[in-house]
């Protein structure tokens, strides 16, 4: 009967919170939190209120970038996205996966991410998909199976992937039956039409997250001539429509200061976006990405900059490698997520392309007890800072570790190159990036750092120049003919002006 009342007064305090965000005061802001303390006592909130609460008393810009937010969005999406982000993931979900630590002695993912298929209309260089199974893909069933048991461990955020995950025609329907998780879509928006986008301002739980590189000519080269154009189109009419989304940019030498630069932040302010993923190119697929990743001169720039961006425009950016403790560090391994490709394969993360289970014969409990997760999580280089947290370009060695001591299998055919023939390339990319964290713990103001920030470190790659090898060709038309998807696969024309096929 209490913990009822309790649940009652909850659901009206965030209705309140979600009819009122748009214009709340700092002192209304700062009289919410006094009233969630009081219910919401446990450990696993007082560090996100204290934030919360120091961010309003410092005039943090991230509190007009939620009232922006808020404003932007249509009441019923605002009501939804916050009951669900903070009933079910934050509430509820931090319940079940209390209860799921004191069984397992360790925590349960808040998020699952899949890729429920690899097909994709767009061939960008680089990308981490790229020789994925194209006749892969996750049956629906599986994925109503998988939803339910992250739900069933506290995972009440799911993520969709790929390939270009709204080729399935399928993915509405198969999301439509979970209207009690949050479901955040990561897209290039060709196939996303204005129905869906009216069915998800009455759901009010799916975040669209459009993939671009930078301004037009920068998307373009990597994404095909005309994509820049079609998100551009989609991000006014999900501003219309009052939904909330956000953008992904895999940032690269081709890119790194045209992501970054203020005219293309504020960019995305004005047309509506409530949050950015900076994401550094990995050494993943057939590109020989050592030609594009960021150098660590780069990254540590880009570091610094993320964080000026974040003080100077209303917008949630976070750039996940560089500032991982903005996630609570790196969230491979089932710390934070898993990632299940279109094979069934569960990797640590989109970036590790290594298993040793399929989630079509095992439970997803069952696969984050394995030796080969349990090492992951236990080998994720975690501190205070959490600025060195990837195993993949700072802790190589680790990483290395596991996959000898673990029997996991390659999921694509190029992922072994991480472990072998690029382990020089990359002992000595973290050797270096380390080598000026070290500086800037010991002294920011050392000149080499100083230098670094006044100016973005060289090399560039020009755009219009690929690099390295690839497998190909990965248009539609091919990939489709390929795939066991079948009916499932979306197969309507590209929005008008859009790619018609991605760049040989």
């Amino acid at each position: 009967m209490f913990q009822a009342a309790k649940n009652f007064a909850l659901e009206k305090v965030i209705d309140g919170v979600a009819a009122a965000a748009a214009n709340m005061s700092d002192e209304g802001i700062l009289r919410m939190i006094k009233i969630l303390r009081t219910l919401m006592p446990s450990d696993w909130y007082a560090n996100a209120l204290n934030s919360a609460e120091r961010y309003v008393k410092e005039k943090h810009p991230g509190v007009e970038a939620a009232r922006r937010i808020s404003r932007n969005l249509s009441p019923h999406v605002r009501k939804a996205s916050i009951r669900n982000f903070v009933l079910g993931v934050l509430i509820e979900g931090n319940k079940v996966r209390k209860k799921f630590y004191e069984e397992e002695g360790f925590n349960a993912p808040p998020m699952v991410m899949m890729s429920p298929t690899s097909v994709c209309n767009y061939k960008c260089y680089g990308c981490y998909a790229d020789g994925e199974d194209w006749k892969a893909e996750l049956e629906p069933e599986l994925i109503h199976r998988v939803v339910a048991e992250a739900q069933s461990i506290g995972s009440r955020l799911i993520a969709f992937t790929g390939g270009e995950p709204f080729l399935r025609k399928d993915l509405m329907d198969i999301m439509s039956k979970h209207r009690d998780v949050m479901f955040s879509v990561y897209t290039n928006g060709s196939r996303v039409t204005p129905a869906m986008l009216d069915q998800f301002a009455e759901w009010g739980n799916v975040h669209l997250s459009f993939s671009l590189e930078g301004p037009q000519v920068i998307t373009d080269d990597r994404r095909g001539a005309g994509a820049f154009g079609i998100v551009m189109h989609q991000m006014d009419e999900c501003k219309k429509r009052g939904l909330f989304f956000g953008f992904g940019c895999t940032v690269s030498r081709k890119n790194l200061e045209a992501s970054t630069s203020d005219e293309f932040v504020q960019l995305m302010v004005d047309k509506g976006a409530a949050y950015g993923w900076y994401l550094n190119l990995m050494p993943t697929g057939p590109v020989e990405s050592q030609d594009l990743m960021l150098t660590a001169a780069q990254r540590y720039w880009m570091r610094e900059r993320s964080a000026v961006i974040r003080k100077t425009h209303p917008i949630f950016l976070v750039d996940f490698v560089n500032e991982s403790w903005l996630v609570g560090g790196c969230m491979a391994g089932g710390r934070k997520m898993i990632h299940i490709n279109s094979n069934g394969d569960v990797e640590p993360c989109m970036f590790i392309h290594y298993a040793v289970d399929n989630i079509k014969n095992k439970s997803i409990r069952e696969v984050l007890r394995s030796d080969f997760m349990k090492k992951m999580r236990e080998a994720v280089p975690h501190d205070a800072r959490d600025a060195r947290p990837c195993m993949i370009i700072d802790h190589p060695d680790r990483l290395r570790n596991i996959i000898d001591t673990t029997a996991a299998f390659k999921t694509t055919p190029d992922a072994g190159q991480i472990a072998n023939e690029w382990a020089p390339y990359l002992d000595a990319y973290g050797a270096e990036y380390g080598r000026l964290d070290a500086k800037h713990i010991a002294n920011v103001n050392d000149p080499e750092l100083v230098a670094l920030r006044a100016e973005m470190p060289r090399p560039e790659v020009a755009v219009g120049v690929e690099v390295g090898k690839r497998y190909g060709p990965r248009r539609e038309t091919e990939a489709v003919k390929t795939s066991s998807c079948g009916s499932s696969c979306a197969t309507s024309a590209p929005v008008a002006g859009g790619p018609q096929a991605a760049k040989p």
